[in-house]
């Protein structure tokens, strides 16, 4: 049975969210930046490291993460791991940081898992079935309609003006930005708290970046799409991306914010 996976993946991702729970409740971790200005804490590689090898000892599936990782054969079925999603958030000692885990066949994904260790939230799904969070079916808040937006601040492109404009306006009852994890966030509009979620990536996503949070959207009747209303590619995407509740919620958000983000498209 295909769920193996997931019953797997849980007891992975859980003891990853242990090590990083206690690392940061001990304060016993140390972190740089990267060549792109981005953090890494010494937790991040090791909790690769320990994800690795739990999933290759319990399944023979090639593995790929975002620290060092092995190079792999696209062609055959993989794993794709972001260890620390939100960073940023783990070493400032916020709650919004993630563990991403996705199964990846043939270019599609066919599992998705997002754990937040700091708030212990399990969300999980797989090719063809009903998204969850634990054991609850999602959405836990049904039907959510334009009222509750969350945007990650972008430099090169400017939203928030635009946001703050359709908030004054009462187009949008509740403007807010978490910050941390992008697949955290994108995973409460699949659970119902936010109707949609705006975020640009400015260099082409990796396979560890977005899929097991789009196929989780997915399969709770929501949608991952760019400025155009185009479903994006999970694993590569480049560009605005748009998650929505659903389609009503998906169709009036971009008619508010189409507009207003051409003309930063256009600068």
């Amino acid at each position: 049975m295909r769920n193996i996976y997931i019953i797997i993946a849980k007891q992975i991702v859980e003891e990853a969210g242990r090590i990083i729970r206690e690392a940061r409740e001990t304060n016993t971790f140390t972190f740089d930046f990267k060549s792109d200005e981005t953090p890494i804490s010494n937790i991040d590689q090791q909790v690769q490291d320990y994800m690795t090898k739990r999933l290759k000892d319990s399944f023979d599936i090639q593995v790929m993460g975002e620290e060092n990782c092995d190079e792999i054969d696209e062609s055959r079925p993989y794993w794709a791991i972001d260890p620390i999603d939100g960073t940023w958030a783990f070493i400032t000692h916020e709650n919004t940081s993630a563990i991403n885990l996705s199964l990846i066949e043939n270019g599609e994904v066919t599992v998705g898992v997002v754990y937040n260790p700091f708030t212990n939230e399990f969300f999980h799904t797989e090719k063809g079935a009903r998204s969850y969070i634990g054991m609850l079916t999602l959405p836990l808040r049904p039907n959510p309609t334009v009222a509750v937006v969350n945007f990650k601040p972008e430099r090169e492109h400017p939203i928030v003006g635009s946001l703050n404009s359709l908030f004054k306006e009462d187009k949008v009852k509740k403007l807010t930005s978490i910050g941390g994890s992008i697949t955290y966030s994108m995973c409460m509009v699949a659970k119902g708290a936010f109707s949609n979620y705006i975020a640009y990536f400015t260099k082409p996503a990796n396979a560890w970046d977005l899929s097991a949070a789009c196929l989780i959207i997915k399969n709770s009747g929501g949608f991952v799409t760019d400025l155009e209303g185009k479903e994006i590619d999970p694993i590569h995407h480049q560009g605005y991306i748009i998650a929505s509740a659903n389609a009503n919620a998906r169709d009036d958000f971009l008619a508010m914010m189409k507009p207003l983000l051409k003309v930063y498209t256009q600068k």
